[in-house]
């Protein structure tokens, strides 16, 4: 209820604010698509395994609407989903994503608003490589930035970020709800036409309602560079200090003699830290026909429970064009996921991710597509895997870009 209060809120306070605008400029680019499939095991699950065939109907809207001196920018979509072999799998997810900023004379003034509505299967599964339970899960974002420029080449950014995540039914499948206080300093410098070069503190405090605490606190720098018109890369390295608070129970053996004859259960607080280094590095190459992309990261996640983990990630992304309307692309990823100091073992887990896809611009404005999509999860602590094996069939409309000037 929380989080459809919010999201409700969160929509009329924009569109109060859009309606003020004067001599404004709207652009709207609606979409609906229909995919239908198969999933054999559909909540990546090591036993009991649920497949079954499944359709989606995703309407959306990316928009936008800017004067000389401000503007707004989102993305609006909503995914209804339905199983035809079990009917409790059903599930309607919708993503409000926003973006306004407002141009000062040196600085500029920002703020994102976002509202998501999905399973533990989608977007928290993308940042961390990690399967649980599938249950819903509601997420607000609101952050708040402002940007100053020292001269024509240098910027300073500041930037705060409050995120309340929320699950259903977390008595029953182990999750906790957490909130995320976050901040951000930057100063970012043009070296020269091709050359741009940044230094970024972050700073995160998490609580979830099971009293875990957590602080995490990174330094990062590094350059991006523009070799040619088809070939840039980027990488930015730094340290990383990260600590966490929470209860651990256990059982203490009462022994007669050498016979134990019960336990007592003994609850303690317990304070756990380290220090590591993140990363992130991109290559990308454009070809006549296509581009690749690579790219590699390590960071604190706390998308699980709010509980801190280290999640490193290598993907690689690639579109081939083999006619004007018609392509493919093959993307590939790669998980590797650890618990703060190893603090629980269960989370230190690998996830693998392949799916090729093939588009088909058969009229203007109608596309279909093809793609299959495997997916695996391995275990640190045991033997353990789970696979997925899905197929599906893509068919979506753009509409003509709607435009409005007053």
């Amino acid at each position: 209820m929380r989080a459809a209060f919010r999201k409700t809120v969160t929509i009329l306070l924009l569109t109060a604010c859009a309606a003020c605008i004067e001599a404004a400029e709207w652009k709207i680019d609606p979409t609906i698509e229909f995919r239908t499939g198969y999933n054999d095991n559909i909540q990546l699950s090591i036993d009991d395994e649920v497949s079954s065939a499944e359709a989606r109907l995703s309407p959306s809207a990316v928009f936008s609407v800017a004067t000389p001196t401000s503007g707004t920018s989102g993305n609006l979509r909503f995914d209804f989903r339905r199983f035809e072999d079990d009917s409790n799998l059903d599930d309607n997810n919708v993503r409000f994503l926003t973006s306004s900023y407002h141009r000062l004379e040196r600085s500029e003034l920002g703020l994102d608003l976002d509202f998501i509505k999905d399973t533990t299967l989608d977007s928290q599964l993308e940042n961390t490589g990690l399967v649980f339970d599938r249950t819903t899960r509601y997420r607000v974002n609101v952050g708040p930035n402002w940007s100053y420029s020292l001269d024509e080449r240098t910027q300073a950014r500041f930037g705060y970020t409050y995120n309340d995540v929320q699950y259903n039914d977390t008595g029953e499948n182990g999750y906790a709800d957490y909130h995320v206080n976050s901040g951000r300093a930057s100063l970012q410098r043009m070296l020269n036409e091709r050359t741009n070069a940044s230094i970024t503190l972050l700073h995160s405090q998490t609580s979830n309602d099971n009293q875990v605490d957590s602080k995490n606190t990174s330094l990062q720098a590094g350059s991006s560079h523009s070799f040619s018109e088809t070939l840039s890369a980027s990488l930015f390295a730094g340290v990383r200090r990260t600590e966490a608070d929470f209860s651990q129970s256990s059982l203490i053996p009462i022994f007669a003699g050498d016979t134990i004859i019960g336990f007592i259960p003994l609850t303690e607080d317990v304070s756990r830290s380290d220090w590591g280094y993140t990363f992130s590095g991109n290559l990308s190459k454009k070809f006549l026909r296509g581009q690749t992309d690579i790219s590699a990261s390590r960071d604190i996640s706390n998308d699980i429970n709010g509980l801190p983990i280290e999640v490193t990630r290598l993907s690689w992304n690639n579109l081939y064009r083999f006619s004007e309307i018609l392509w493919g692309n093959l993307n590939l990823e790669l998980y590797k996921s650890e618990t703060n100091n190893n603090a629980r073992s269960n989370l230190n887990r690998n996830y693998y991710q392949l799916e090729p896809k093939i588009n088909w611009a058969f009229q203007q404005f109608w596309r279909i597509s093809g793609s299959y999509r495997y997916r695996k999860q391995t275990f640190d602590n045991t033997g353990d895997d789970a696979t997925q094996n899905a197929a599906y069939l893509t068919l979506t409309y753009r509409w003509p870009r709607i435009a409005i000037s007053r």
